[in-house]
Order: C-alpha cells, then sequence, then structure tokens
C-alpha cells in the first residue's frame, strides 16, 4: 500500500491502487469541487466544500475508477455554476 498526497490547488493528478491512502494538503484558502456522486469512492469521503490553507485530509480508496476534481474560491459553491470538471486534474484509482 502507499501513501500519496497532493495539493489543492495545484497541478498534479495520480494513479493510485484500490486501498491506498490519499492525502489532500490544502495550501489556501478554497473549495474542493467533485462529482458529489463519487465522495463515498473513499473513506472518509473525499472532502467537498471549503478548506482552509494547512487543512489536510486523509482516506483509503474504496472503488476503482476515474475521479475529475478542481477547485473554486473559498466560500463559493460548487455545481453548474463553476462550469465542468475540465481542470485536468484527476484521480484514477486502479485494480491493485
Amino acid at each position: 500500500m502507499a501513501d500519496i498526497t497532493i495539493k489543492v490547488p495545484g497541478t498534479d493528478s495520480v494513479t493510485i491502487t484500490l486501498g491506498d491512502t490519499l492525502t489532500i494538503d490544502f495550501v489556501q484558502d478554497c473549495c474542493f469541487c467533485c462529482n458529489p456522486e463519487q465522495v463515498d469512492s473513499f473513506l472518509p469521503q473525499l472532502p467537498l466544500g471549503d478548506h482552509m490553507a494547512k487543512d489536510i485530509w486523509s482516506g483509503v480508496a474504496q472503488q476503482t475508477g476515474t475521479f475529475q476534481f478542481h477547485h473554486v474560491s473559498y466560500g463559493r459553491q460548487c455545481g453548474a455554476s463553476t462550469g465542468p470538471m475540465t481542470s485536468g486534474r484527476t484521480i484514477v484509482v486502479g485494480g491493485g
């Protein structure tokens, strides 16, 4: 098993294995956005919503798949008004 860390905001995408731990390091105040139907693919679920700089989230991959994500300004809601998830940032969870 591996531990992988990404920074939000940032430019990296990652590929991990089912059962790996993903850590998200929030490096500035922002709102984390991804498909709300996919948040339960990690335990605990992916951290949708506002986060302050220096917040840290860690979760274990529970399902395989490709998860696109992006961030918007702190206090701004994720959703249709933020546009489609075209940031190019992905979390790919393989079978292992």
